[in-house]
């Protein structure tokens, strides 16, 4: 069963009366052609334990399941269980878990699954940018990333310094992967249809952060500090960061030590000058 047209999707909506919830991100993919670039971007074998989450009515999972040795999916609405037990049915290697993606430990899964090492899913616009960024920081084990996700989102992780797009997400983002574009999706090729156009990256997570820190914490709260008050200087946003709690004095003397002007802003700075302006916070503080 292809589910990836108009008619087989219409047809599994209409055979379980289902009533999408648009409020958890329920746009189900009819393109076989988009995937096919989502699957050939996961670059998936049968060694591979992966992830989806939002599997909606098994579209993505089922062509997951055909070159993956384990698909792992998890579904918030339970009234989908029917509807995958049913798409499903073909694929014994197939778990469905019911639970909240963005409370899961994928190192203690229900039922001793075993640890993804990919995560490969159409997210839920809603929940794309704290689970990305929640399990960047947690899941080491997740090798790859490739998620078709809200278009403007995709543009905050690949955007640049001095950017509009460019923020503490993209930095966080390009911290810890290599991030390409795989494809920009249009509206028309989900049913329903979304409000907004889409985007699938292929995240690539590096071996080593992109740069050495002394203190991930410390830098990941001088970013945050640093995009919190976009029309301050990097001097006074940095100064003024509850998070962060340096005095001026301190902000002044690290930006000293970084080679950092403090009348820049933090929208202007690389991921290299945000490690260096952490590391010299980092000597003082200790």
């Amino acid at each position: 069963m292809t589910l990836a047209t108009p008619h087989a999707t219409l047809e599994v909506i209409k055979k379980f009366s289902l009533r999408l919830d648009k409020s958890l991100g329920q746009h189900f993919l009819i393109d076989q052609n988009i995937l096919n670039k989502i699957i050939d971007a996961a670059d998936l074998s049968r060694n591979d334990v992966v992830l989806e989450v939002g599997p909606g009515i098994g579209t993505l999972t089922q062509a997951l399941a055909e070159r993956a040795g384990r698909v792992i999916s998890l579904e918030l609405d339970r009234r989908l269980e029917p509807v995958l037990q049913y798409t499903l049915r073909d694929y014994p290697h197939v778990d469905v878990v019911f639970l909240d993606a963005l409370k899961a430990d994928l190192q203690n899964l229900p039922g001793d699954l075993p640890v993804p090492n990919k995560l490969v899913a159409n997210l839920p616009y809603q929940i794309a940018t704290p689970l990305i960024a929640d399990y960047l920081d947690k899941f080491e084990e997740l090798s790859l990333y490739v998620v078709m996700i809200q278009k403007e989102v995709a543009d905050r992780i690949i955007a640049k310094p001095a950017t509009p797009a460019y923020g503490s997400f993209s930095v966080k983002a390009q911290f810890y992967c290599d991030i390409g574009k795989v494809a920009t999706i249009s509206r028309n090729v989900f049913i329903p249809p979304p409000e907004v156009s889409s985007a699938v990256l292929r995240m690539e997570r590096l071996a080593r952060p992109r740069v050495a820190v002394a203190d991930k914490e410390l830098f990941f709260a001088v970013v945050k500090g640093a995009f919190g008050k976009r029309r301050k200087t990097i001097k006074n946003a940095l100064a003024g960061s509850e998070r962060l709690g340096a005095d001026p004095g301190t902000v002044s003397t690290a930006l000293a030590v970084a080679g950092i002007d403090p009348r820049r802003r933090g929208e202007t700075l690389s991921i290299d000058e945000f490690a260096r302006i952490a590391d010299a916070l980092h000597a003082i503080i200790e």
